[in-house]
């Protein structure tokens, strides 16, 4: 192979694989709806969610708690005196970088006792080639047959025509609520993409690197 055509090569392997880290992380809310709180079930959680390389847990708490990562003794005595790593800012990301296990737990008096600890194993980072083959053998569901009337069934009477006054008042109806969750969605979604940030802007080097080669 010709110096130029093994640079070009080695080029698009990197390419791949910085598309490949960005699109196969996800972001996993600790505790789910209820978030890092002694309300949560956080055993059962993490036991139905698997955890990869690249992946990130976003710990979203009130001020009356706080997230800790500690060892594995420290955690088993609930121990706060010494931690690896102290987050207090309420909207905690953190990366999972590595192969192993990680233990978190609240740092307020009595909160570890009283069950907000988790503990979990990080595994190889996800092959999104195998995932994406799985799904194409999956078989597709059978499709639901919409339910319709009986022939014994007498069909409702057609609705009234809204008069000019309906539609007026309709016209200056209020609008939807806003989901007061969707400002902590989109932080999250942020948080996703500015991780891979560094590796999207040496996309263009890259390329450019490519054509001149």
């Amino acid at each position: 192979m010709r110096p130029g055509w093994a640079v070009k090569a080695i080029l698009v392997i990197i390419i791949t694989s910085i598309l490949i880290r960005c699109v196969s992380a996800t972001n996993h809310t600790v505790g789910g709806s209820s978030g890092w709180d002694l309300a949560s079930n956080l055993q059962a959680w993490s036991s139905a969610t698997t955890f990869h390389v690249g992946d990130f847990l976003v710990f979203t708490y009130t001020p009356v708690h706080d997230v800790l990562e500690v060892g594995k003794s420290d955690f088993e005595m609930c121990r706060v005196s010494h931690p690896l790593n102290a987050y207090r800012d309420g909207e905690t990301v953190i990366s999972l970088s590595s192969e192993g296990s990680r233990y978190f737990i609240c740092g307020r008096h009595g909160h570890c006792d009283m069950g907000l600890k988790l503990q979990l194993q990080v595994l190889p980072r996800l092959n999104t080639t195998t995932a994406t083959n799985i799904s194409t053998i999956a078989p597709a569901p059978a499709p639901v047959p919409a339910a319709g009337p009986s022939a014994h069934e007498t069909p409702p009477p057609p609705p009234p025509q809204p008069s000019s006054n309906t539609s007026s008042s309709s016209s200056t109806s209020p609008l939807p609520p806003i989901n007061s969750n969707s400002s902590s969605a989109a932080y999250r979604s942020l948080v996703s993409w500015w991780s891979c940030f560094p590796f999207i802007t040496t996309l263009p080097l890259l390329l450019l690197l490519l054509l001149l080669s």
